[in-house]
């Protein structure tokens, strides 16, 4: 099975676009919470701007990395979104055929969730706080049942040097007050079938310790076991 998310920028712009449009009247229906819409139309704005910057003359490197950074956020909004409330009734054909998507399949086939783990390494592609972190199955693993289009729900948490304080666990990055055991005590996440991709961090962050974490995820919203948590420290 292809997948339903466009692969070029300006398609993906497009599908966001006719989705905000549709939810004008139907999110309510859908039950689709009015911050989840907030949400997606903020992203859908941040990444419009940066393409523009990046299509400009005022095209730098950290635009570039922001552009990359707005596009994966925006994405990882829709999909949460099509994950939660466009699997199943109360849309009907027509629904899914105004939100871009392909129709559902009628005839279910089971699809387990996945198996395997994934592995993560992190190198150091060069550029001022930033990582590489590359996805393959863990050694003597097997990657999932193609049948279920899967990709990788990476998790990533950061923790000062000694660990967090309590205002900094309670703010919007949850810095981490430990070095977590497990993939569940990292709060940020995102979606994507990449085999590698460029984690970009805050200047104030270099020098702290960036923590990974991933497992299989796939197109029903399963999820299987997670990897192995790989540390790195942020340059």
């Amino acid at each position: 099975m292809s997948d339903w998310y466009p692969g070029s920028r300006d398609g993906q712009l497009h599908l966001v676009d006719t989705w905000l449009s549709v939810f004008q009247t139907k999110a309510t229906e859908w039950g689709i919470p009015p911050a989840r819409a907030s949400a997606l139309s903020a992203d859908r704005d941040k990444a419009k701007a940066v393409l523009a910057v990046v299509k400009s003359g005022e095209r730098t490197p950290a635009s570039v990395v922001e552009c990359n950074e707005a596009f994966k956020a925006m994405e990882t909004e829709t999909r949460f979104i099509k994950k939660h409330y466009l699997l199943m009734p109360p849309l009907t054909a027509a629904d899914f055929a105004s939100l871009l998507l392909p129709q559902p399949d009628a005839t279910q086939t089971p699809i387990p969730p996945p198996t395997g783990q994934p592995a993560l390494t992190i190198t150091y592609p060069g550029g001022p706080h930033v990582l590489m972190v590359h996805l393959a199955p863990l050694p003597g693993t097997e990657p999932p049942d193609s049948r279920g289009d899967y990709g990788y729900a990476l998790y990533k948490g950061i923790m000062p040097p000694g660990g967090a304080t309590l205002e900094q666990a309670a703010g919007i990055k949850h810095y981490l007050m430990k070095a977590p055991l497990s993939g569940e005590e990292l709060l940020h996440h995102q979606f994507t079938r990449r085999k590698k991709e460029m984690v970009d961090f805050d200047a104030a962050e270099a020098g702290m310790t960036a923590y990974f974490c991933a497992r299989y995820e796939n197109s029903k919203g399963n999820e299987g076991k997670w990897g192995p948590v790989v540390p790195a420290i942020i340059p």
